[in-house]
């Protein structure tokens, strides 16, 4: 990781101190951070770092773009902006694995270069069989129409990986553009990522051509696929933000005193430090763990339970550091410094997020009970 953040530093490290510069002020007014900061990010070779080089990627792989995305959490305050990097690149990773030439021209190439920008669009409060959204079949192509009610970096992306109900009991996967007749994007409040750049999602009587659905009736593994991925950079991220409090807690508790002693020098505070460090530690070994399993060629593409163990144990871990720090640092966690406040809003979306903390321990336990695991 040393060396990881040597790099980061010196390839993107002034541009992730601008971003993170006004990022207290914008989440607190619920503004997005600027598109112009994803367009600087790209032209520095972020998005390609992990995609191969035959299409003018770095070819690093999904272990270094993990460590990465982790070290610019954990350095740039503005966390939303890892985040909806990582939305993008998830998606160019998946329509790249599909060896679709057409999609690699129209899409992955220029999600590299910065001139798009994507996201997923898939949470409607329900689950796969009882979504709104549906796709109906119109000559070759589509007609979609439904809502999606949460949609990550929506204001500031152009395409949406957009999954909808189509034939009795199949799920569809499709390419929406934010510009396509019928798209209406408004802006969404949640608990957290204030910043971020959330929308609802709308669509009416969109018309959609052949080339922009990916599949008709596998859109469940296909969705898989995307999780499967997008759980081990969740995991980074995460793992990231842990890092940052940990270290904003530290910096603290070194300069703070009760009846005029170092606070540090009582056994709970340090101990408390001590446990925040070990969570963070085991969380972050864990998910390294899976990038370069990944990058070994060693996991699932579809479902892979150490991945799916990785998202769960760092966004676990995640609420106990918030509860560890607020424990150590008293009042001074809770309004004396907003730092603590967004991170804990912000980590609380992980639990719902790349699928819900129980869905991931049935499918687990269900693979244990079968012995496959």
């Amino acid at each position: 990781m040393e060396a990881v953040g040597e790099f980061v530093q010196q390839r993107w490290g002034e541009l992730l101190d601008e971003v993170g510069a006004g990022a207290a002020e914008r989440y607190a007014a619920g503004e997005a951070f600027p598109r112009k900061y994803l367009i600087q990010a790209a032209q520095k070779s972020l998005h390609g770092l992990a995609l191969p080089r035959e299409i003018g990627g770095e070819g690093m792989g999904s272990n270094v773009w993990g460590r990465v995305l982790e070290e610019m959490t954990f350095r740039c305050d503005e966390s939303a902006f890892s985040l909806v990097v990582s939305m993008t690149t998830s998606i160019a990773f998946t329509l790249y694995q599909s060896g679709d030439a057409r999609l690699i021209d129209n899409y992955v190439r220029p999600f590299m270069s910065g001139e798009l920008a994507a996201t997923l669009a898939f949470t409607e409060d329900a689950d796969f069989w009882s979504w709104g959204t549906t796709l109906t079949r119109d000559g070759d192509g589509g007609v979609l129409s439904g809502r999606k009610s949460y949609v990550t970096g929506g204001l500031i992306s152009d395409v949406f990986l957009t999954y909808a109900a189509a034939e009795p009991g199949r799920l569809a996967a499709c390419l929406v553009h934010r510009d396509d007749p019928g798209v209406r994007l408004i802006p969404a409040e949640g608990m957290g990522f204030q910043s971020a750049g959330m929308a609802v999602l709308e669509f009416v009587d969109v018309e959609l051509g052949p080339e922009r659905i990916l599949t008709w009736t596998d859109g469940l593994d296909h969705s898989q696929l995307y999780l499967n991925e997008r759980r081990s950079m969740q995991a980074s991220w995460t793992v990231g933000r842990m890092r940052g409090l940990v270290a904003r807690c530290a910096a603290r508790l070194r300069t703070t005193t009760r009846q005029g002693q170092p606070v540090l020098d009582y056994a709970n505070v340090a101990g408390a430090l001590g446990r925040m460090h070990m969570l963070t530690d085991v969380a972050q070994t864990m998910t390294h763990d899976v990038l370069d399993r990944q990058a070994r060629g060693e996991t699932d593409l579809v479902y892979d339970a150490k991945i799916s163990a990785a998202k769960h144990f760092s966004a676990e871990q995640a609420m106990n550091l918030a509860h560890q720090a607020l424990r150590a640092l008293g009042g001074h966690a809770y309004y004396g410094d907003e730092y603590y406040g967004r991170y804990v809003r912000d980590c609380a979306g992980l639990i719902p997020a790349g699928g819900t903390q129980d869905s991931l321990e049935i499918t687990i336990g269900a693979l244990v009970a079968k012995n496959l695991l």
